[in-house]
C-alpha cells in the first residue's frame, strides 16, 4: 500500500474524532439558562426589550434559552470548552438590521468563566454577521483538540452560508481558529473553506454538482513552535442525466485527495486565496 495513501487514511481517522466533537457542539443547548446573565456581564448598558431580545446601542442581541439553536445564526451561542472546562465560549451576534435583502451586523466572541460567567477575554469581529444573497445559515463552535503547541490549544468557529437558488445551489462552511495568547484572544486561522457545494441543473434531473470537503489534523513538524496543520481536500463531481427511457441516472467521479500543509508564520497560518472564506 503506498505510503501517501496510508498517511491520508490516518489523517481521516484522526479527523473522525474532530468531526464527532463538532457534531456534539452543534447539538447542545443555547446557554443553559445563563444567556441573560452573560449579556448583563458583557454588556452592562444593554436594555432588555422582551424575553428574547436586548438592545445594545444600535444592535439587537437575541437569546433563546434552553433550546437547540444551531439553525438560528442570529442567536447567542455558548459552549463549555472541553480542553479548558473552567472556560465557556460564547458567540454574540450584534445585529444592526435584517430584512429580505440581507443582514448587517458584527459578531463578538467571549471567553467567560464557567463558574461565575465573568468575561475573561473578548474579540469583536466587524461585519462578520453581514450577508446578502448568500446568507449565513449557522454558527457553531468547533472544540476538537486543535493542539498547536504543548501548552496551546485552539478552538474553532464554523460559519455556514448558503443561497436560496434551486437551479444554482451553493453552500459552504468556513473555519476560523482562535487562541488565548498573552492575555488576548486572537485568530491564528482566519477563515478557511472546509466544505463547499455548487451546482447547476434543470431542477428536474439533468445537471452537474461539485463537492469539496477538507479535513485538518496537527502534524508532528513544528514551525516557530507551532504545529504545522495538514489538510486533506477531496473533490467529487456528480453528473445527472435523462436516459432514453426518461429515467434519471447519475454518475459520480471522485478525485485523488489533495494534501496541503499550513505553516505558522509567527502570527497565523496563511491560507491560499482559493480556499479563503469570502467576508464582508
Amino acid at each position: 500500500m503506498p505510503a501517501q495513501f496510508i498517511r491520508v487514511v490516518l489523517l481521516f481517522a484522526t479527523l473522525g474524532l474532530l468531526g464527532l466533537d463538532k457534531a456534539q457542539a452543534a447539538n447542545g443547548p443555547s446557554c443553559d439558562g445563563r444567556a441573560e446573565i452573560i449579556i448583563h456581564n458583557a454588556y452592562p448598558d444593554a436594555t432588555k426589550r422582551d424575553d428574547e431580545t436586548f438592545q445594545f446601542g444600535g444592535s439587537t442581541i437575541s437569546i433563546k434559552e434552553g433550546e437547540t439553536v444551531s439553525d438560528t445564526p442570529h442567536m447567542i451561542k455558548c459552549r463549555v470548552w472541553p480542553a479548558n472546562p473552567h472556560l465557556t465560549l460564547v458567540a454574540v451576534p450584534l445585529i444592526k438590521s435584517s430584512n429580505d435583502d440581507g443582514t448587517m451586523g458584527d459578531l463578538e466572541l467571549l471567553v467567560i468563566d464557567t463558574a461565575t460567567d465573568a468575561v475573561k477575554h473578548r474579540l469583536l469581529l466587524d461585519n462578520r454577521m453581514t450577508d446578502d444573497a448568500v446568507s449565513i445559515s449557522a454558527i457553531e463552535f468547533d472544540t476538537a483538540p486543535y493542539r498547536l503547541a504543548k501548552d496551546q490549544i485552539a478552538f474553532g468557529l464554523r460559519i455556514s452560508t448558503a443561497n436560496s437558488s434551486r437551479p444554482n445551489p451553493y453552500d459552504n462552511v468556513s473555519l476560523w481558529l482562535y487562541v488565548i495568547d498573552k492575555g488576548s484572544l486572537r485568530p491564528v486561522l482566519d477563515g478557511m473553506i472546509v466544505s463547499e457545494r455548487t451546482g447547476e441543473w434543470d431542477t428536474n434531473c439533468a445537471g452537474e454538482f461539485q463537492s469539496k470537503q477538507t479535513t485538518l489534523s496537527m502534524a508532528a513538524n513544528k514551525t516557530r513552535e507551532f504545529a504545522e496543520i495538514m489538510t486533506v481536500e477531496t473533490k467529487s463531481t456528480k453528473t445527472s442525466f435523462v436516459e432514453k427511457d426518461q429515467s434519471c441516472k447519475d454518475t459520480t467521479v471522485t478525485s485523488k485527495p489533495q494534501i496541503l500543509r499550513l505553516i505558522y508564520d509567527g502570527e497565523h497560518y496563511p491560507i491560499p486565496d482559493d480556499r479563503r472564506a469570502m467576508t464582508e
